[in-house]
């Protein structure tokens, strides 16, 4: 059995100059919190929190691979960091409340995490960018007010 399949909720949270970029909170129900672009001028600090359509879930959780997942349970920092001091924190919990982490310490103008952990939060950022936009949306009042269109 593929061991992403035991995974039944989805963690990414950035840290940048200390202050929070990015937060993706995805489960198997559609349940969904999400704070952030996870770009290094981030300046959004609202957090959005409610559902989504599980299939979202299911796409993400697809992009979990047996490499990602072989960087859980380490914790490695970049030896040379350069711009805004980074923070990226993965983690997948199992259907049986097993916890799998992972997390990076870099700067913003040098090299972050091999490259399967970085498509993978751009990958989360993507797929969970269009919700997102439609909750601020929502928000600001420019949307729909919540009659029925």
């Amino acid at each position: 059995m593929d061991e992403s399949q035991n995974i039944n909720a989805i963690l990414v949270r950035l840290l940048v100059g200390g202050e929070q970029a990015l937060f993706i909170l995805l489960r198997a129900d559609g349940s969904i919190n999400r704070l952030g672009t996870g770009s290094a001028n981030n300046t959004e600090r609202d957090m959005f929190i409610g559902g989504t359509d599980p299939e979202l879930f299911q796409h993400l959780r697809a992009r979990i691979t047996a490499g990602l997942l072989g960087w859980c349970g380490r914790s490695l920092s970049a030896a040379q960091q350069l711009g805004k001091s980074c923070e990226l924190t993965i983690g997948f919990m199992e259907a049986d409340g097993h916890e799998l982490m992972t997390a990076w310490r870099y700067g913003s103008e040098s090299q972050g995490p091999p490259r399967e952990v970085g498509e993978f939060v751009v990958a989360a950022v993507e797929m969970t960018t269009p919700w997102y936009e439609h909750q601020k949306t929502i928000v600001s009042g420019s949307g729909n007010d919540g009659a029925d269109t």
